[in-house]
């Protein structure tokens, strides 16, 4: 699960709402947010077989872990 919060309840909402937000913002024509993945590495390069589901380009991770950024979180 993406780690946004330490309550897992609230993780959960939080990560709903991200996965949501990131639907609407591809069907909207945007490109992907960028994701930083667990072990640190950043990627803009979308989603993998289906929204919430990542790879990592550095340690090959594969799954829905990690969190989507906006910009202003990278920074």
């Amino acid at each position: 699960m993406n780690t946004y919060h330490p309550n897992p309840t609230i993780n959960a909402e939080v990560a709903a709402e991200a996965a949501e937000a990131e639907r609407v913002n591809l069907a909207a024509g945007l490109p992907p947010a960028p994701w930083q993945c667990v072990c640190g590495a950043v990627h803009r390069r979308g989603h993998f077989m289906s929204i919430g589901v990542h790879r990592c380009l550095k340690c090959g991770y594969v799954g829905a872990g990690g969190v989507l950024n906006t910009d202003e979180n990278l920074k």
